[in-house]
């Protein structure tokens, strides 16, 4: 029985540190149909609300009222080959997440300005068949999380704007696997289903000092979340009832900063040339403190992220007053290290090809759309400390891709 104990508190331990374990894959960078079609490279050349997220130093700039909303259609595909020496391969369900966005922002004839942001900053997830190879590591996994972000900036003045917000995050996790109740015959499953909240802020500078030149500078700080979860079991043996720990379990965690930087070209006409860089700061993930509410021993979990970044590049050609063509590539570096890689979301190194276009119905009224195609570079682990049972690594070959699809809407009043 003790031992069956410890074996459940380990899998509850792992269910519950899916919340911080997010690396690369579960961040969502998709928060404007421009953005997503220039491949993100938009944090020195904006012209709507949507500045809020990607950087509020510009918000000074944008005259009115400017109001965007709308979502990126994501349909994820992940495959697993093993686990090794074997050759059999599994496909993750098909799936479709819609993170969506929300920004309004106003700025006044003093170039003040006023605004508010909500976005998924996380989000995504994944579903193996309930009989893959892997279902004692993970079945479903399914991550929410909205980001309130009031903002206020001001515009000092032809050359500089500054900008600063703060953030209320919400966040929600459901997690499923498979219980193995050896030695003892049959399996069940555990779910956990929690939710918390944090708060961070954000900063941001824009500079103009060219006509031709922009340069964009924000920072989007860390979230200490608290998150309270409940554990649920199935098809669990009357025998071995008094053997699991208490349903409820909790413990802080903390989402990584962002660093964003870009520069922007207009000098040939007609024609935007951008750059853009985006450090994430994983490493701030170190060590994780779980507590079972039935007194069970404290656990701390430790991790080895490092830090990550990616490298945008965005291109936009305004055919005429009315229509946008856009372009972009971005490569999304994997802060994951292949002993830790785990099949909830198979992160790796990815290469991003993006096209897009905006039109203007009227002076106050636009649509942008944008499409995003995600390969990841193919991964084969060797070294898993991840076991799919015991004594046998999750060692193996994933080969995962993203297909994203952005729409909205634009009004400048």
């Amino acid at each position: 029985m003790k031992t069956f104990r410890s074996t459940i508190i380990t899998l509850l331990s792992l269910l519950i540190i899916t919340l911080p374990a997010i690396p690369g894959g579960f961040q969502v960078n998709e928060h404007g149909a421009r953005g997503t079609a220039m491949a993100g490279a938009i944090f020195a050349t904006l012209n709507d609300a949507s500045a809020i997220y990607f950087n509020p130093g510009a918000l000074g700039y944008i005259d009115g009222t400017s109001i965007v909303f709308g979502s990126t259609l994501i349909f994820p595909d992940a495959k697993f080959r093993g686990p090794a020496p074997s050759v059999d391969e599994t496909s993750i369900e098909r799936g479709v997440f819609y993170p969506s966005a929300l920004y309004a922002s106003h700025t006044l004839p003093s170039r003040l300005s006023f605004g508010i942001g909500v976005f998924n900053p996380y989000g995504l997830g994944t579903e193996w068949p309930s009989d893959w190879v892997g279902r004692f590591v993970g079945i479903q996994s399914t991550l929410q999380t909205f980001s309130i972000n009031p903002t206020v900036a001001y515009q000092i003045n032809d050359y500089i704007g500054v900008g600063a917000g703060l953030n209320y995050v919400i966040g929600r996790v459901e997690l499923t696997q498979a219980l193995s109740f050896a030695p003892f015959a049959g399996e069940g499953t555990a779910t956990l289903s929690g939710s918390g909240t944090g708060y961070g802020w954000n900063l941001g500078v824009y500079l103009t000092p060219d006509p031709n030149v922009t340069i964009g500078l924000a920072y989007r700080s860390s979230a200490e979340v608290d998150l309270d979860g409940d554990a649920e079991y199935d098809n669990v043996p009357v025998i071995l009832t008094d053997a699991l720990p208490g349903e409820d379990v909790s413990t802080s965690v903390k989402l990584p900063a962002n660093l964003h930087a870009g520069i922007a070209f207009k000098g040939i006409e007609n024609f935007i040339i951008s750059f853009g860089y985006q450090y994430i700061f994983w490493e701030a993930v170190e060590r994780i403190q779980i507590e079972f509410d039935d007194g069970a021993a404290t656990q701390e979990l430790v991790f080895n992220y490092s830090d990550g970044y990616i490298v945008r590049f965005g291109l936009e050609y305004l055919m005429n007053d009315d229509i946008a063509l856009r372009a972009g590539y971005l490569f999304d570096s994997n802060p994951t290290p292949d002993e830790y890689l785990t099949p909830r979301l198979p992160d790796s190194d990815r290469h991003g090809f993006t096209i897009g276009a905006g039109y203007d119905f009227t002076s106050s009224f636009g649509v942008d759309i944008g499409y995003m195609f995600l390969r990841f570079v193919e991964r084969t682990i060797e070294n898993s400390e991840i076991e799919f049972a015991p004594g046998a690594p999750l060692n193996g070959r994933y080969n995962s891709s993203a297909n994203l699809l952005s729409l909205n809407f634009r009004f400048n009043l």
